[in-house]
């Protein structure tokens, strides 16, 4: 094991909150909305479903590899060889989300705040600061979402502000396409909440691992929860026009306006998104380099976090042309790619482990 560090199962779930949320919160609602209409508040909880499927797999197979993370007993159960193309698969996979995560983040500062800075810098100064924290391992990344996680939910909570302008009219009429346009709705946030599944990374760290699967459905509900209540805030406030917006979210906090004197609050929504994306990034980046050092053979991670930091930042300046073509990934391909890797194969692993085991018992 790479990892020598030690968290607590709360830790985890702090960890896990802003990992899965970070990118969703801003991006869902639209895409939901475009399929659900005046439903798409309902598509977060479907996230339920399949996030709880995520953490029941990876508290499974940490149960049966103990002190081992995906990477590792992947080689356990599928062999050296097609292991190896496994660990190898999922370094890629973490290493493109990695930058395009870090792109999406680039792309929303510079877009609407930082109009003059050069994306490069954005991006070149978010993954120095992940560096600091990868180098310093699962303990530091746990510490830094402690303090940023507040600062990461703190800003949902003035949303309440906007209750004398919402419209209850706009929830209605329920379900009148029926329940098909929600669960096309929910592809995406289904999708997301099966990144816990990141959380396989993180539990062999554990000090406490028998409270892991606790922990990990309180922050389960805590994002389903925020999902719910973000898109029926956004529903309540723009209604129908919701889809058509490219950061709903965004537009929200412009409308926020309290005793003439509390206004003008994008800039707590910046703070959200830079807390936030700093730990997906961060998480990301960690899971990278435990893959490629595991791939490489090394004794420890440290000595390529740097190397991996400047692939991420080239991938995320080269692997996505441009923010339209952003937006397509993140609607179509992204959704595909997170339930292949986080659900399907992690789905495969437990069968062939099961399966395994139940030949070696029919042995005489």
């Amino acid at each position: 094991m790479l990892e020598k560090g030690k968290i607590s199962s709360f830790q985890l779930a702090v960890v896990m909150y802003p990992t899965v949320l970070a990118t969703g919160f801003l991006v869902l609602p639209s895409i939901s909305a475009q399929y659900a209409k005046n439903d798409f508040w309902m598509t977060g909880l479907f996230a339920l479903f399949s996030g709880f499927i995520s953490v029941c797999l990876a508290v499974k197979l940490h149960q049966l590899y103990p002190k081992q993370n995906l990477a590792e007993y992947s080689e356990q159960i599928l062999g050296k060889t097609l292991g190896k193309i496994l660990v190898i698969w999922f370094s890629v996979h973490f290493l493109n989300s990695a930058g395009l995560i870090t792109r999406q983040y680039a792309e929303f500062v510079s877009g609407n705040f930082l109009f003059k800075t050069p994306i490069l810098v954005i991006i070149s100064s978010i993954v120095l600061l992940a560096a600091f924290a990868v180098h310093g391992g699962a303990e530091m990344i746990a510490r830094s979402a402690m303090i940023l996680t507040p600062i990461f939910i703190l800003p949902i909570c003035f949303l309440v502000l906007l209750i004398p302008d919402l419209d209850i009219k706009n929830i209605f009429p329920v379900l009148s396409h029926g329940i098909s346009p929600v669960i096309k709705g929910s592809i995406g946030p289904q999708a997301w909440a099966t990144q816990l599944f990141i959380m396989s990374f993180f539990l062999p760290c554990l000090k406490d691992p028998q409270k892991g699967k606790k922990w990990a459905f309180v922050s389960l509900g805590a994002i389903v929860f925020s999902m719910v209540f973000i898109n029926f805030i956004i529903l309540l406030l723009l209604g129908p026009d919701s889809g058509n917006k490219t950061y709903p979210v965004l537009t929200a906090f412009r409308y926020i306006s309290f005793a003439d004197f509390f206004e003008n609050l994008e800039a707590l929504l910046l703070a959200m998104w830079v807390a936030g994306n700093f730990i997906k990034i961060a998480v990301f980046y960690y899971v990278t380099t435990l893959s490629i050092g595991l791939c490489l053979n090394l004794t420890d991670y440290r000595p390529i976090v740097f190397p991996v930091g400047l692939l991420i930042i080239a991938l995320s300046l080269w692997g996505i042309p441009n923010f339209i073509t952003l937006g397509q990934h993140a609607r179509t391909v992204a959704p595909i790619d997170i339930l292949l890797n986080m659900l399907v194969i992690p789905i495969i692993l437990l069968v062939v482990t099961g399966f395994r085991r139940a030949t070696k018992q029919l042995k005489p």
